[in-house]
């Protein structure tokens, strides 16, 4: 049985036209000619900051991205350092939900120990509101409400070697309109981090009650154990 725990956390706080859809998009495959560029920082719309990450054609390094081809980025770069991937600022109203989604893995070379990386939002002022997670293997889970923050951070634990591609959308539903920037970063400094591919942030309305199912969680450690992609949430 795999032991995962998510960590979310609400941190000590240009308003945009109401839209709905993503806003930023990436897949890695057209990075860099869709060829591996280790300590790579040429990034459609991110910058790398505080270390380093590496771009990965599918194949390389035994690296196997999203769908067996194109590239994916291993968050732990080749500098023993590993690096804080940071994106360009996006706008939103009251009422909009803003989602940032992604695949990731476990370091596909085998290497102990488990590893670990954090999704971040970062506001561009005091934010309230209620967020939240949504994967097939976590299941769905709201954290509660927030008040007047400037950031939140859900950070994944205990990510074992080879553990295949899975889907994690990280959420808020804020009560007030403001702007913000994501943030990806690897617990790890030994160059050989989790793997992320088709990372996207979308902006649009609140999704109703009844199309999901909701656990309330509350703030702070959610344990989160699986056996066959089945996944259970807890409040610790």
């Amino acid at each position: 049985m795999r032991m995962f725990v998510l960590a979310a956390l609400a941190a000590t706080a240009l308003t945009a036209p109401a839209s709905a859809g993503v806003v930023y998009s990436n897949n890695f495959d057209s990075e860099n000619g869709g060829n591996t560029a280790l300590n790579y920082n040429g990034f459609n719309g991110l910058t790398v900051t505080n270390g380093t990450v590496d771009l990965v054609k599918s194949g390389d390094f035994g690296i196997v991205c999203a769908g067996g081809s194109g590239a994916c980025v291993d968050l732990d770069g080749s500098t023993n350092d590993a690096g804080l991937v940071s994106s360009n600022s996006y706008g939103f109203n009251a009422g909009e939900r803003v989602a940032l989604s992604l695949l990731f893995s476990g370091n596909q070379r085998n290497a102990p120990p488990p590893d670990s990386f954090s999704m971040r939002f970062n506001f561009g002022g005091p934010v309230s509101g209620s967020f939240g997670i949504e994967s097939s293997f976590f299941g769905n889970t709201n954290f509660g409400s927030f008040t007047n923050q400037t950031s939140l951070t859900l950070t994944v634990s205990n990510i074992q070697p080879n553990f295949a591609m899975t889907d994690l959308k990280f959420f808020f539903d804020p009560t007030n309109g403001g702007s913000t920037s994501f943030a990806l970063q690897d617990g790890g400094n030994d160059n050989i981090g989790v793997v992320i591919d088709n990372l996207s942030l979308s902006v649009g309305a609140v999704p109703e009650p009844a199309t999901w199912a909701m656990m309330i969680a509350g703030f702070g450690l959610v344990g989160a154990g699986a056996r066959r992609r089945t996944a259970r949430a807890a409040l610790a």
